[in-house]
């Protein structure tokens, strides 16, 4: 199986511009992020729910962690 691509850091900035110009920029520019730092995969980010990533305070919570399947 072929290495997946790795963004540049230059290419990594010019995707976080584009998703900037978009309709739904900033939802586009946390799956980018949760992609990139995160490591998660496409669908490992849309079975995410809020419950999983903020508190009960509705702050981003320091760590999380994904169910199996």
């Amino acid at each position: 199986m072929k290495q997946a691509k790795v963004l540049t850091g230059k290419e990594f900035k010019r995707a976080l511009a584009i998703c900037e110009t978009m309709q739904n920029g900033k939802r586009n520019r946390l799956m980018l992020l949760l992609s990139h730092y995160a490591g998660l995969r496409v669908g490992e980010i849309a079975s995410l729910k809020w419950k999983d990533v903020l508190d009960r305070d509705l702050r981003p919570k320091s760590m999380f962690y994904l169910k199996a399947g």
